[in-house]
């Protein structure tokens, strides 16, 4: 191989190598925005599916909440108002106390468990009044879909969001208005109880009230359902996510390795150029001489 085509070689190898190690510094570019991309989508995915667990024990904890004090209630007035019979019916009574107990104590175990029993009322509207506190702490809001172009999708994003907001409404509205009115209707009950008649009337409210309180229970259900359905989605997206962003930190990392590689090689081309036309130059020297 002659001098020239030596030469020739050396300069087409060095602007290889230099036109190679440009590109791939335009791919680590380019791949550092598509990082950059998947990073915020998995953020946003990853908050999502943080905010959807957290609603969804939240709500899951209310409703056994719920389901717990619906049942203490119902076994507390099961045994006050089977008490409350017994002290108005003179059969119960006799056979409970026998015939021989004195008026007096009668009518005090009269005062004592209708007093107690119209309390019931009081604490079940108090516990409607907790759980609307609990309710409020709960953050309900819609979820953004317009990252997302499948229709497919944002369809089940938008049903989600109207889910969330109707029994948010719903729950809103049951705790306020309706509650006001159940709480009026307790509240104008006389106090004291001296018939089976009265303490019937009494007793339908309060199971009416009873059944008004489990109410945002389906509420919650759906609310937790449709969390439920955002929490596995999200889980899915974030993981996806994840793993794209470290396909690209890999792409990058390999782009970066061929980069710094193409410069290596196209400075050891240029280094053995410079040598050769050095010894060409050299030997012109000498042949002056």
């Amino acid at each position: 191989m002659n001098t020239n085509s030596k030469i020739f070689i050396l300069i087409i190898l060095v602007g290889i190598f230099t036109v190679l190690s440009f590109v791939f510094d335009q791919m680590v570019i380019h791949t550092e925005d598509k990082i950059r991309e998947k990073n915020f989508l998995y953020k946003q995915s990853f908050n999502n599916y943080l905010i959807s667990k957290n609603v969804m024990f939240n709500t899951r904890d209310l409703m056994t909440r719920a389901s717990t004090k619906l049942q203490l209630f119902k076994d507390r007035q099961s045994f006050l108002q089977d008490t409350v019979q017994t002290l108005f019916n003179d059969s119960y009574r006799n056979e409970a106390f026998g015939i021989d107990a004195k008026e007096s104590y009668i009518n005090n175990l009269k005062t004592i468990f209708t007093s107690r029993y119209q309390g019931l009322g009081y604490d079940i509207i108090k516990e409607c009044n907790l759980a609307y506190d609990f309710f409020r702490g709960v953050t309900v809001r819609n979820f953004d879909f317009d990252n997302y172009k499948e229709d497919k999708i944002i369809k089940a994003l938008k049903s989600v969001n109207k889910i969330n907001l109707e029994n948010s409404i719903k729950a809103h509205d049951h705790f306020t208005k309706k509650l006001n009115t159940k709480s009026s209707e307790i509240i104008s009950i006389k106090y004291g109880i001296s018939t089976l008649e009265e303490f019937y009337i009494i007793r339908e409210k309060y199971t009416k009230l009873l059944d008004f309180y489990f109410e945002h229970y389906n509420f919650l259900q759906k609310i937790n359902e449709a969390h439920g359905i955002t929490f596995r989605f999200y889980l899915k997206e974030s993981n996806k996510f994840f793993e794209e962003k470290n396909d690209h930190e890999t792409d990058r990392n390999f782009y970066i390795l061929f980069s710094v590689l193409s410069q290596i090689l196209s400075l050891f081309f240029l280094i053995f150029l410079f040598k050769t036309l050095m010894k060409i130059s050299d030997k012109k020297l000498k042949i002056k001489s």
